[in-house]
């Protein structure tokens, strides 16, 4: 049985996620946790009796939101011991990344859904982040991201981002388990940036090839500086569904001086990007 959490902000993108986790759990039994976050910082008051009364009125009206998702799951999979989709519901106040990563740990989760704006991102998010970005940096386990707009389409090829890791068949049979019964062919995409030797790539595409034996593989290489752009050009002219991308937790100074792509991707796609980060248990 699949746990998804799901945040929520009751907006249209988030909408999007849910409707997405919804279609792409189907008849598999599954636990759905829809949260809503409320961070009692960003609330524009003044005095200090004013914040904490407009608190509990935000609090009460995410909890009468949340009653209407409730009713919406039971009209939608019944509320019996038979029911293959249990769904709970909560209202909490923190910061909504560490609160993401918090409800996780505790539910247990085996993956996170939810919205982003992808290429619909303005220029300040790209600059300093956005909730998306900031959740995939700790999460506990795996996290799809999905781009404001899009409607759930049956997982049939999904594009694996490799930088060439010798983890990456574990890391692509991991996606592919959570993905369960999704899935027909992994198209892994390696983007030669660097002038690797053509024997360094093609002895990576029989490794992973040969390691990856339950999967249809297929290993791909692109030549381009633009990474992100070329993943996502790859990914649409091969009608992807899904892409994947394997998160490692660089040094301080890497973090500093290197481009974090994982984030990068987050406001270029269109497409539902899954995020594997290294820490994961």
């Amino acid at each position: 049985m699949k746990k998804i959490l799901i945040p929520t902000d009751f907006s249209e993108n988030a909408g999007d996620a849910l409707s997405y986790a919804l279609d792409f759990i189907a008849n598999q039994k599954a636990t759905i946790h829809i949260v809503n976050i409320i961070n009692p910082n960003f609330l524009p008051v003044e005095a200090p009796e004013m914040s904490v009364n407009l608190l509990g009125q935000v609090i009460d009206d995410a909890k009468e939101r949340m009653k209407a998702l409730e009713a919406f799951s039971v009209k939608r999979f019944g509320n019996d011991e038979k029911a293959q989709i249990k769904v709970t519901t909560d209202v909490i106040t923190g910061t909504v990344a560490q609160s993401i990563k918090n409800e996780a740990i505790e539910k247990s989760v085996d993956l996170i859904i939810m919205g982003t704006k992808g290429k619909n991102h303005n220029l300040p998010n790209k600059i300093f982040g956005t909730v998306s970005t900031s959740t995939i940096t700790d999460a506990p386990c795996p996290i799809i991201l999905i781009p404001q707009g899009y409607k759930f389409k049956p997982i049939n090829t999904l594009v694996y981002a490799s930088n060439l890791e010798p983890g990456d068949p574990y890391e692509l049979w991991r996606a592919t388990e959570l993905l369960k019964p999704h899935v027909g062919i992994a198209k892994v995409l390696y983007v030669n940036t660097k002038g690797n030797k053509e024997e360094n790539i093609q002895r990576f595409a029989s490794y992973i090839e040969s390691h990856t034996p339950t999967i249809q593989t297929q290993f791909h290489t692109e030549k381009s500086e633009e990474i992100e752009k070329t993943i996502m050009e790859y990914s649409e002219n091969h009608d992807a569904e899904l892409i994947v991308m394997h998160r490692l937790h660089n040094s301080f100074w890497s973090k500093i001086f290197n481009k974090s792509h994982t984030k990068l991707m987050v406001f270029e796609t269109n497409i539902p990007l899954m995020i594997i980060n290294h820490n994961e248990k």
